[in-house]
């Protein structure tokens, strides 16, 4: 935003400028009336050179630190009578870029897929369920048969149809798995 000061501003500048200056004013750098009167001025700027006079007394956020720098000590040469134009100091007054610190890159170790359980466990588990959701509809008919008399074994209809399905299943599992 500072290295143009002439170029016209657009409304996304404008926008960045008024969310630095609610930044500030959240942290406390701003009272009400100075935030209020810098929003306005904000939203009427019309250059870039503008909207950089609203933060110029303000610290900048951690990731442009570094060329806030560089535009400030170009604009005080430029105010000490050096001539150094604040739009573009030459590349001998910029200094040394900051070496960014690198992790190491640990290649993760290969992973195999998960398998889960398995099949057999998996099937064995269904059966357990199966019997026992037989066992009690067995007692249920039991204790009918004792207190009304002769009854039709309807339990067979909840064991029957999925110890069919299981045991289809089981012989696909035994097929594939080579038991």
């Amino acid at each position: 935003m500072l290295s143009q000061p002439a170029m016209r501003a657009s409304d996304v500048d404008r926008e960045a400028a008024v969310e630095l200056l609610r930044n500030h004013h959240a942290a406390g750098r701003l009272t009400l009336d100075e935030f209020s009167d810098r929003i306005g001025t904000a939203y009427s700027a019309v250059t870039l050179g503008e909207l950089a006079v609203l933060l110029r007394d303000l610290p900048p956020p951690a990731h442009l630190v570094h060329e806030v720098e560089v535009i400030r000590a170009a604009a005080s040469r430029a105010e000490a009578g050096y001539g150094l134009p604040l739009h573009a100091p030459p590349a001998a007054y910029r200094p040394e870029p900051r070496p960014v610190p690198r992790r190491p890159v640990v290649e993760p170790a290969p992973e195999e897929p998960y398998r889960g359980p398995g099949a057999a466990a998996l099937l064995r588990a269904l059966w357990t369920a199966t019997f026992a959701v037989t066992v009690v509809n067995v007692a249920i008919w039991f204790l009918v048969l004792i207190t009304h008399g002769p009854v039709y074994f309807w339990p067979v209809w909840v064991f029957g149809p999925p110890a069919a399905l299981l045991g289809a299943a089981e012989l696909c599992v035994r097929r594939h798995s080579g038991d």
